[in-house]
């Protein structure tokens, strides 16, 4: 008599038969029954998982809405379907992990997720009711507070095979050839051909999730900014540094002022999109972030929406200019707030404190800027140094402060290749001169002789 296979036996040999025993035809049993797929208005939770795989039958969003739990209950009781489960989702990822991983990927897809949100959220009565639920836990865990957890998707797909292959019997699947791949084996390595280094910043895939957590909660409002509530919590947790510094691997970063997350120029039926970082008000707190639109013409740092706002903590980059400098003291001066000071440890083997002292030396405007806004405290000796060379002169208040001031113009002097020793005078280079005069009782004070504007 011929044997009757389940419902999920004859989904799987319809729609995955080239995963079986050689010998086995689609649509056939061992006692020749004919097995037909089932044909309802609209594919079952596991037919539509079984077709996928990490090519043609991509699509992130759809998998990380896949309700795992359904999964298994679905193909409870039937060895083959659970086997083909676990093949499907070993297939799918390692390209799950390289999309949700890696920063040229991951800020790809914020992109386009961005984008949506732009074009379909206004007219989308019902976004803040679905669209949580389809982007929670794509990179990263997404929490409410008080109420639901989505746990990230490549962690999700993993337990997902384990339950599977609880599901079965270990032993089943050892007969069938598993040998536990993403459960510990060693084999894992030679099959992931989306595999990563292991070199990735380390808030890549929390960042991701609570900007795409942001744009899921909130609808666009004309041209009203965004708040990012919860990448402005993730700073405060971890530090504005850390979420600045990843943010900058996601998004174009033009100058100081802004991470632009759509061009107009690829996009020209809309105003460019950026992320604004907004500066602390004391040492204690973080920077808070919003997505706004401007103008793709205006340049960073113009006058406009990003005008008041800076990066954070330029002494972590290495790539600021003199012009992003001048942007950013301008937008300090504006809001009426002062520079964070360099950390005390080596300043001066940072480039973006060699890049403002350069820009301080050579331009008038700098100089008046910069004493406008400069950090109070130490390290002091760019201060005085700017102090002298807007004024002429200088006779320091303590004697400490002649300290740091030639601290500073050694540093400055030591690096020309015709340099002489010549106690109390350095030149700093663009022109100037510093020469130490010492009048009765030791007291120091400073001349700069050079030219008097740019």
């Amino acid at each position: 008599m011929g044997v009757i296979p389940s419902v999920p036996s004859a989904l799987l040999l319809a729609l995955v038969s080239s995963y079986g025993e050689a010998g086995r035809g689609t649509g056939e049993t061992k006692g020749g029954t004919t097995v037909r797929r089932s044909t309802g208005p609209k594919p079952s939770e596991l037919e539509s998982f079984l077709q996928m795989n990490s090519e043609e039958q991509f699509d992130l969003e759809v998998i990380n809405c896949v309700n795992s739990n359904a999964l298994v209950e679905e193909a409870r009781g039937d060895k083959r379907v659970l086997r083909e489960i676990v093949r499907t989702a070993e297939a799918l990822l390692p390209r799950v992990r390289a999309e949700t991983e890696d920063p040229l990927l991951v800020g790809a897809i914020l992109r386009n997720k961005t984008l949506d949100w732009y074009r379909d959220s206004p007219s989308d009565a019902t976004w803040m009711d679905h669209v949580p639920l389809r982007w929670g836990g794509i990179f990263h865990e997404s929490r409410v507070p008080g109420g639901r957890l989505s746990r990230k998707l490549s962690t999700r797909l993993v337990n997902l095979i384990n339950r599977c292959v609880e599901a079965s019997g270990a032993a089943a699947f050892i007969r069938a050839g598993f040998t536990g791949l993403f459960r510990g084996s060693a084999n894992v390595a030679g099959i992931l051909q989306f595999a990563l280094g292991s070199k990735r910043p380390r808030l890549t895939q929390q960042v991701a999730q609570a900007y795409l957590d942001d744009l899921a909660v909130r609808v666009r409002t004309g041209d009203q900014p965004l708040p990012l509530e919860r990448l402005s919590d993730l700073a405060r947790r971890n530090g504005s540094a850390e979420v600045n510094t990843t943010l900058a691997e996601l998004f174009r970063q033009d100058g100081v002022s802004s991470l632009t997350v759509l061009d107009s120029r690829f996009h020209p039926e809309m105003h460019a999109l950026a992320i604004r970082v907004v500066p602390p008000k004391t040492p204690d707190d973080a920077s808070t972030y919003d997505l706004i639109q401007s103008d793709g013409q205006q340049a960073p740092g113009s006058e406009g929406a990003t005008a008041n706002a800076d990066f954070g903590s330029p002494w972590q980059r290495e790539d600021l200019t003199k012009k992003d400098w001048t942007d950013l003291l301008r937008a300090v001066e504006k809001r009426k707030g002062r520079l964070d000071p360099p950390p005390r440890d080596n300043p001066r083997e940072r480039a973006s404190y060699l890049e403002l002292r350069d820009l301080v030396i050579s331009e008038t405007a700098a100089r008046k800027t910069f004493l406008t806004v400069r950090w109070k405290g130490r390290p002091s000796g760019l201060g005085l140094l700017c102090q002298l060379l807007a004024a002429g002169s200088l006779s320091p208040e303590v004697d400490t402060d002649g300290d740091y001031l030639e601290a500073e113009l050694e540093h400055l002097d030591k690096g020309r290749a015709e340099r002489k020793a010549k106690d109390g005078q350095w030149k700093i280079g663009n022109g100037w001169t510093i020469v130490r005069e010492v009048a009765k009782g030791n007291v120091r004070s400073y001349r700069a002789n050079g030219k008097s504007g740019d």
